[in-house]
Parts: C-alpha cells; structure tokens; sequence
C-alpha cells in the first residue's frame, strides 16, 4: 500500500497538470469496457425491432412489384381483344353483305331446284314436293299463325342462349367482340336491321330451304345443314367456339323449318335473333374500346421523357393561324355512325 500511494498520488498531479493527456491514458486504458457498458444500454434503450429489417434494394423490387400489379390491373380492366381486325366503313360493310347474301341465295336456288328433281325421283307426294323446293312467292311466304309463335319463339331462344353463351365461354366471347367490332361499329339502327335481314334469308334459303331437301326431306338433312352451317361460320374473324353455337342454332333453324314446313318460320327467327344480338352487343359496348386500350402509366411516363428530350433538342417551330384552322378542318367528324 505504500508503494502504491505515491503513484497514485503522482498520476492524480500529472492528470491536473496535462488533462487531454491523461483523459487520453484513461480511455486507451478502459476503452473496451466502456464500450461494452455502452453498447448494453444503447441495447436497453432501443426499442425491439419488427418484422425483419429491409436489406439494401429490396424496397425498389418491392415498389416494382406494385407497380406491376397496378399495371396488370388496369390491363384485366381494359376491355381489349386480341388480334383485332382492321376496322371497315359502312360502304365496304354493305358491299360484302349483299354480295355474300346474293351469293349464297343463289346457290341456294340451284340447290333447291335440285332437291324438287331428286324428290319426283324419289316418289315423294306433291304436297312434300311443294313445301320443300317450291320457289313461287305465296309458297315462299306462306305462313300459319301458329307458325308465327314458332319463329319469334325461335329467335328469342338463340338469342337467350347466345347471351348465356357470351358469359360463360370466353372464346366465343372473343370472337364474337372481334367480329363485331369490325361489322357492327359503323352501323345505324336502320343499317343494323338490313344487316339483320339479308344474311338471315339467303343463308336460310340455303341451308335449310335446299340443303334439307336436297339430302335428306327429315332430321338427318336437318343435322346435316347444321353441320355445314357451323363449319361455315368458322372464318371471318371468329373460331371453333362460333362454329360450335352456330351449329346448335342450325339446328333449332332446321328443327321450325321441319315443324312448320313454311322456309319463312326460319328466316324470321334467323333475322330476328341477328338483330337482337347485335343491338344488346352494341348496348352493352357503347365505347370502341377494343382498338384503343388504356395506355400504361409507364408508357405514359416514357413517352413524357421522350417529348421532353426531343423538345429539349428541337424547338418546334411557329404555326400559323390559317394552317391551324385548316388541319383541324381536315380531321374526320366523329358523329354519324350509330351508336359509339
């Protein structure tokens, strides 16, 4: 104890003589203990951390996947087609309908004058003959009150049943809005019904008015022009899906036609159920939004840096007034084509 004494007295005069030096000594001297007094506190004083912590970079892979959400979302909601078909004006719309509808009419005229040679042949009645092949007008047009319910009947059927088709099958879905956003867009109510029409008695002249008696004056020919009615429908912008319901709609065509033996019961509903359908199609897509989708916001940000780079590097030059008022003279008018 006494050696100790006058060193302790000595550092205790050297610390007041020189402090930086000897608090210096002093925390050199029990620097590692104080550090772990300090670290502990500063560990009882933190509060307890949840969760887990977010390394470097992840919050950007976290923002990204947001935003790629965000973006499929907006897509999901944006209702698009794939594959769309060139859009057609109204004249190009009428020109291909009457001549399709003049030449399936025709070859159904052939046909059914096949169809009356092959029944004589074939030692059918007079009466089966008349019905089935006749072309005289008040053959044509005869029709029973009766048959009258059967064919608004009919139509209002494949009407119904190609509702309930459009929501539960999405590639008859597709097909239909690709096909009818090309056909239907343009028209008018008044161009809707001749549309309507025009199709419904040629292709019924044909397939159900010859094509039944042609092969078979019962329910095979009956299943037979259905078959060839929805293989025919596989073309135009539609699929597999269009084949399959036109050849169930064949077949309630071919079924009032055999029920009634009147070709008028067919094309009535025929016509009937085209109008039907394209009128609630329209009504339910009163937007042409399938050939313009809602752009992205990335897109739209890409296309701002853009501008603003190429504006930065080029100034656009002064337009004058009589150039603006004739450009904006020159753009199509949006108005006068049925419903959009």
């Amino acid at each position: 104890m006494e050696v100790r004494r006058p060193l302790l007295l000595i550092a205790v005069l050297s610390a007041w003589a020189n402090p930086p030096a000897a608090s210096r000594s002093i925390v050199r001297s029990a620097g590692p203990r104080m550090m772990s007094r300090a670290s502990a506190i500063q560990a009882r004083r933190s509060p307890p951390v949840r969760g887990f912590a977010i390394r470097e970079g992840v919050q950007d892979d976290i923002d990204q996947l947001k935003r790629q959400i965000q973006e499929q979302a907006e897509k999901d909601a944006t209702p698009q087609v794939r594959d769309p078909l060139p859009p057609q004006t109204k004249a190009e719309i009428f020109r291909a309908c009457f001549l399709v509808s003049g030449l399936i009419g025709s070859t159904g005229v052939a046909l059914r004058k096949y169809a009356g040679a092959k029944l004589k042949v074939s030692g059918a009645d007079a009466e089966t003959i008349r019905a089935f092949t006749s072309l005289e007008i008040p053959d044509l047009l005869h029709i029973e009150p009766k048959d009258v319910a059967v064919m608004v009947g009919v139509g209002l059927a494949v009407t119904a049943l190609r509702q309930l088709t459009l929501k539960v099958w999405e590639d008859y879905q597709w097909a239909t809005d690709r096909s009818n956003e090309q056909v239907l867009r343009p028209l008018s109510m008044l161009d809707l019904a001749w549309v309507a029409l025009l199709p419904g008695i040629s292709e019924e002249l044909l397939f159900r008015g010859a094509l039944i008696p042609a092969v078979f004056p019962d329910w095979r020919g009956a299943l037979i022009g259905a078959l060839t009615f929805g293989v025919l429908h596989n073309s135009g912008g539609r699929n597999l899906a269009s084949a399959s319901f036109a050849t169930v709609a064949g077949a309630a065509y071919g079924a009032s036609f055999l029920a009634t033996q009147s070709l008028l019961v067919p094309m009535g509903a025929h016509s009937l159920s085209n109008f039907l359908s394209a009128f609630l199609w329209l009504q339910s897509h009163p937007e042409p939004t399938l050939y313009k989708p809602k752009e992205r916001k990335s897109d739209v940000e890409d296309d701002s840096e853009s501008s603003s780079s190429s504006a930065k590097e080029e100034k656009p030059k002064p337009v004058s007034l009589k150039k603006k008022i004739k450009s904006q003279s020159n753009k199509p008018s949006s108005g006068g084509f049925g419903s959009s």
